[in-house]
């Protein structure tokens, strides 16, 4: 008679534990729920590009690659409650941004100062950088890596890695 009582009661003694173990890690009444980061966790911080993707997967530039040609303070980016600022090649710049549902985000057009440049990356020219910047229209926060999500001039989706640092000084 005790065994007819002990599978049962093993068996709700299961449920429950998986029950308070899915409630904490999200999963509740058989739905995902997906916490999405604040964008409080976005501002504040330098973001230095790592990489620009294209849409079949490819990186179109790297920040590895950028450091080998001697340019690892360009293309950074902060972003404070009201604009986002920061370094392209070479020339800083600044924009009012507005943030919408569902990681909506759009960039105005960029403003910064008009330095020549006597070197600018391969890969990516400074005036294409802004102009990714200025087609973004959404942003994700995963794993420390900040993805702004863009397109192109002929509206081929683009994405924007950035990743936390410290970017040193130029004289």
């Amino acid at each position: 008679m005790k065994d007819y009582f002990r599978i049962p009661t093993m068996g709700l003694a299961a449920a429950l534990v998986f029950s308070a173990c899915a409630t904490k890690s999200g999963v509740i009444a058989g739905e995902l729920e997906i916490s999405s980061p604040s964008f409080d966790e976005v501002q504040g911080k330098v973001w230095v590009l790592d990489e620009l993707v294209s849409e079949s997967g490819k990186t179109v530039i790297n920040r590895q690659k950028l450091e080998l040609d001697g340019m690892g303070d360009v293309f950074t980016l902060v972003i404070d409650e009201e604009r986002i600022s920061g370094k392209g090649a070479p020339n800083r710049y600044f924009s009012p941004y507005t943030l919408g549902d569902d990681q909506e985000i759009s960039i105005s057009p960029i403003a910064g100062t008009l330095m020549m440049s006597i070197v600018e990356p391969e890969g990516l020219q400074e005036r294409e950088y802004y102009g990714y910047l200025e087609r973004v229209n959404q942003w994700l926060l995963t794993q420390d890596k900040l993805e702004l999500h863009s397109e192109s001039s002929e509206g081929d989706p683009i994405i924007l890695v950035f990743t936390p640092g410290i970017v040193p000084e130029s004289n």
